[in-house]
């Protein structure tokens, strides 16, 4: 009976050491795990753009080339209507995109960017969307589309340009870009359009 009885605690203490040094190695694996995925969670993933070109071909023959430098965060902003010699390139800017928009798409695009800021007879005021496209259709001088442009850049530059503006400008125009191209884009945006570099402008 005495010999049982050491048996059986040794086989207890032998146990008992197993579950407890068992325990310590599982709860210590589980919380390197979680440590480690804490870590993974925390670390930012950020992927930088290809640069490209957007080639813009708007009512009565303008076309702009709008050249998003992501690595310098420039934007360059090109009239490549005095181009003669333009064939998707210019001075080493390429056109990657096509978009040719009407004044109902740009209308709305205006809007969506919050309205536009002109100084028109040295007064500033604040144009919709019909309304700048208005001053479009009656006015085609490099003056005021340069003052567009201006603008349309300072927009961007304060408001963005979130994902549900590119969808609306993908699926609205006719545009050879894809949404996952530009998915990195939108965090991005004010930054370049920060520093807009006009190309080609009679300033």
């Amino acid at each position: 009976m005495k010999k049982y009885f050491k048996t059986a605690m040794a086989f207890f203490l032998s146990a008992a050491m197993f579950f407890c040094c068992s325990y310590l190695y599982l709860n210590n694996s589980l919380k390197n795990e979680r440590q480690a995925d804490k870590k993974q969670q925390n670390i930012p993933y950020s992927e930088t753009p290809e640069n490209c070109g957007l080639h813009f071909l708007l009512p009565a023959g303008r076309e702009l080339l709008f050249f998003l430098d992501f690595e310098q965060e420039i934007s360059y902003i090109i009239d490549i209507n005095k181009n003669t010699t333009y064939k998707n390139d210019y001075a080493g800017y390429s056109a990657d995109y096509n978009f040719t928009l009407d004044y109902s798409v740009l209308s709305d695009i205006f809007d969506r960017l919050g309205g536009l800021d002109l100084v028109i007879e040295n007064e500033e005021l604040r144009f919709t969307g019909i309304q700048v496209c208005d001053l479009m259709c009656k006015n085609t001088g490099d003056d005021l589309s340069l003052k567009i442009v201006t603008a349309v850049c300072a927009r961007l530059a304060e408001n963005g340009f979130s994902g549900d503006d590119f969808v609306y400008l993908i699926e609205n125009s006719d545009t050879d870009l894809k949404m996952p191209v530009c998915i990195y884009w939108e965090d991005r945006i004010k930054s370049i359009f920060s520093n807009a570099v006009f190309v080609n402008w009679e300033i």
